[in-house]
């Protein structure tokens, strides 16, 4: 027994010394610095991801959707049926200037027509 706890106490002393090791000073920036960067990045994202939602509850606002044709399960669907209807929108719209910017120019100048 006695050879036993000799080696069994060598072994709880190198134990002990493992557990009680810190680690280095560099290692615990290097880690303090990359949970930073994690952490902005993440507030990036979700910065990102707030926008984007402002900008499209604005457009929302801005343009009428049309009537649903039945039920649009995923956001994805629903994300890109808006962007379809404002792009139609957005040239109706410019079709709408152009015509009146033509009778302006028409009823300002009755001989060119």
């Amino acid at each position: 027994m006695a050879a036993h706890s000799c080696c069994d106490g060598a072994a709880a002393r190198a134990r002990r010394r493992v557990k009680q090791r810190r680690p280095s000073s560099s290692l615990m920036k290097a880690r303090k610095q990359r949970n930073a960067v994690a952490a902005a990045a993440a507030g990036k994202a979700g910065a990102r991801r707030v926008a984007i939602r402002r900008k499209m509850e604005s457009l929302r606002r801005l343009v009428v959707p049309p009537p649903v044709c039945g039920s649009l399960d995923t956001s994805g669907e629903r994300l890109e049926e808006l962007l379809l209807h404002a792009a139609g929108y957005i040239m109706r719209l410019q079709m709408q200037v152009r015509v009146m910017q033509v009778m302006v120019h028409a009823l300002n100048n009755p001989e060119d027509y």
